[in-house]
């Protein structure tokens, strides 16, 4: 678990960061144009993905197995969750073929948390 928890760390403050500082600029990579409303919901999105950072780096070095448990399971609903709502808006048109990219990203997590939530 610890490369799982290692690589969706890296993956989420890259674009926690992104949301929080950039949002015009990541969200028009994706074919989305900014409003404020938009810039102001990309930047809350943001802080949630630095939350989940946070959990992510203690959970890595972390010898409590409740709290990777815990992790796990709390990503996996959030990329089930997710990659549903990616899917929906990128067959609806909401982002340019950069969508596809949340897509595979998304689901490749969801899958690679999958592989963990329910493990004894």
């Amino acid at each position: 678990m610890g490369t799982l928890f290692t690589v969706t760390f890296i993956v989420e403050l890259i674009f926690g960061i992104g949301f929080i500082g950039v949002p015009g600029f990541l969200l028009g990579n994706f074919g989305v144009a900014s409003t404020p409303d938009l810039i102001f919901m990309a930047r809350l999105f943001g802080s949630a993905l630095l939350a989940f950072s946070t959990l992510l780096w203690y959970a890595r070095g972390s010898k409590s197995t409740d709290l990777q448990k815990a992790t796990v399971r709390s990503l996996f609903l959030y990329y089930i969750i997710s990659t549903i709502f990616i899917v929906l808006g990128q067959l609806a048109g909401l982002f340019n073929i950069m969508g596809w990219s949340m897509v595979v990203m998304h689901a490749g997590f969801l899958i690679w948390y999958g592989t963990f939530a329910f493990n004894k």
